[in-house]
């Protein structure tokens, strides 16, 4: 896979699950990543990159507030001189039930679709002010992290549900509008992944990650560094000539 050598990239959610491993990843390709976090603290799997200047880390952000959003990406702008990506990675999938409360529809809404709009239109604000860059004449990536249930639909999710089926929306819809521009936007579809977020969602509905679930066809559930190694790939310029695309990492589940 081509370096990112030079590349600065912001990601959201990106100190913990695939987030956190993304970040390691686009690092290990020569990339500068910025993070959007809404915990305060760095995490210890990061402090070594943070000292090293590889990872600039900005906790207290809330992607669910437009101003907040703005804030931090004008900030890479200004100390980076450019953005040449960014992964709306940062999401929520609280116990539903059948039938959402509206304090929890507000609140997945909130981070899962705004959030990804939020961060997502300001970066495009961004992109297509950009002077083209590379063999292609590239002015940014954004890869959103949707899922396989943005691409089917889940009992007792249907919130989360429809903000993933929007995420992968936008791709499409910010394909036909950026595209002309050399902007490319491109989506991850993980189905269940190995992270403390999961394990927790499970414990939250009184179930035991390693005994309810069924594994996929290959017969285990993916690791937060293989949906990390895809994400990485759309960034680049191995992944040129794909745009508005939904990749499925689902290990054969469907």
């Amino acid at each position: 896979m081509s370096s990112l050598e030079g590349y600065t990239i912001a990601i959201t959610g990106g100190g913990s699950g695939i987030g956190l491993a993304t970040t390691v990843e686009l690092c290990s390709r020569g990339a500068t990543v910025w993070i959007a976090e809404l915990t305060p603290d760095v995490p210890t799997k990061l402090e070594s990159l943070v000292h090293a200047g590889k990872v600039v880390f900005r906790g207290g952000v809330d992607v669910a507030s437009r101003e907040a959003c703005v804030k931090f990406l004008d900030e890479v702008v200004e100390k980076a001189g450019r953005l040449d990506g960014i992964i709306n990675n940062a999401g929520i999938g609280p116990a539903e039930g059948p039938i959402a409360t509206d304090e929890t529809f507000e609140k997945i809404v909130g981070v899962n679709l705004r959030g990804t709009w939020n961060y997502g239109t300001q970066a495009l604000r961004i992109m297509e002010k950009q002077e083209p860059k590379g063999q292609w004449g590239t002015r940014g990536t954004v890869v959103n992290v949707a899922s396989m249930s943005g691409l089917l639909g889940w009992n007792s999710l249907a919130v989360y549900t429809a903000t993933k089926h929007a995420v992968v929306g936008l791709v499409k819809a910010w394909c036909k509008d950026f595209a002309p521009l050399g902007i490319r936007v491109n989506a991850v579809a993980p189905s269940v992944t190995e992270t403390e977020g999961v394990k927790i969602w499970f414990a939250q509905r009184k179930k035991d990650f390693n005994e309810d679930m069924k594994p996929p066809p290959v017969g285990r559930f993916a690791q937060p560094s293989e949906i990390a190694k895809v994400i990485a790939f759309l960034v680049g310029e191995d992944s040129s000539y794909i745009n508005g695309q939904t990749i499925p990492i689902n290990g054969g589940a469907i």
